[in-house]
């Protein structure tokens, strides 16, 4: 990933960062060995608007944005309880990417990073990227660009998450995510956005909106 940025134009990876994610993936390796196989996360497809999680969980929607003439994208996340109230949103752009599903992980592990930041810890994950669930909970894509990412992922929520789904759902479920993706494109990548409680009202509004009029298609 620091060479493709480098390709790209980009800045590297501090030496920080790759000696934490090193370190992290050397110290903690043996812990997902260990562990029951990752497909107890996923559960049936959601359909329809956007439900709840239980009481006592947080449930996280994430969602990537692409532009694949520009090589850029951005994230979005938002973060609720079970009455649906939002806990914490975020946006914000990156620099280069090399695919769609790549920032779709990227928004995924922003929205993790907030979280543990904030001390949440019992969640229930929802994407409307196939690909990015199967990539996290099957390491199918491992060999792919976007594969130390998705091992990235799945140590997170090894160490720090007590994971009770990890779902892919429609785009009508997930149309809070999708429209701060979206929001994230016009942030500069040097600062990203991370809302907590009370939320932005244009936030708020998007929240609301997915509990009564979800998006159409998927």
């Amino acid at each position: 990933m620091s060479r493709n940025k480098a390709n790209a134009g980009e800045g590297r990876f501090s030496v920080e960062d790759v000696t934490r994610r090193a370190v992290t993936f050397a110290n903690c390796s043996y812990q997902l060995e260990d562990k029951p196989t990752q497909n107890a996360y996923q559960g049936r497809r959601a359909k329809g608007k956007w439900e709840p999680p239980l009481t006592n969980v947080l449930k996280i929607n994430t969602d990537g944005a692409f532009r694949e003439a520009e090589k850029t994208g951005a994230w979005g996340f938002v973060i609720r309880d079970s009455t649906g109230q939002g806990v914490l949103a975020g946006a914000g752009r990156l620099k280069w990417v090399h695919d769609a599903l790549i920032a779709e992980g990227e928004a995924c592990l922003e929205a993790l990073k907030v979280a543990m930041d904030f001390g949440i810890s019992r969640v229930a994950i929802e994407t409307d990227s196939a690909n990015l669930v199967k990539g996290v909970i099957s390491g199918n894509f491992d060999q792919a660009p976007g594969g130390v990412l998705f091992r990235e992922i799945r140590v997170f929520l090894s160490l720090h998450f007590d994971v009770i789904s990890f779902l892919h759902v429609s785009r009508s479920c997930n149309g809070c995510a999708h429209e701060l993706a979206c929001v994230g494109f016009e942030r500069d990548p040097d600062q990203p956005a991370v809302w907590a409680d009370p939320l932005p009202n244009f936030v708020k509004l998007l929240v609301d909106r997915d509990l009564v009029d979800p998006v159409l298609g998927e």
